[in-house]
C-alpha cells in the first residue's frame, strides 16, 4: 500500500495535474474576488487624478 502510494506522488504525470490544478484554482480565486469590480466600483486609484 505504501508502495503503491509513493510510487503514484512519484509520477510526473500526476505531479504535473496536481500543480495545474493548484495553478487554476488560485486563479479562479482570484478571478472571483477582483472580476465583479469594475473601474467605476469606486477603488480605482486613477479616478481622482
Amino acid at each position: 500500500m505504501y508502495d503503491k502510494l509513493k510510487q503514484l506522488i512519484t509520477n510526473q504525470t500526476v505531479k504535473w495535474f496536481g500543480r495545474f490544478a493548484y495553478y487554476l484554482l488560485i486563479l479562479l480565486l482570484l478571478l472571483f474576488m477582483y472580476g465583479f469590480n469594475d473601474a467605476s466600483a469606486g477603488t480605482y486609484i486613477y479616478n481622482d487624478f
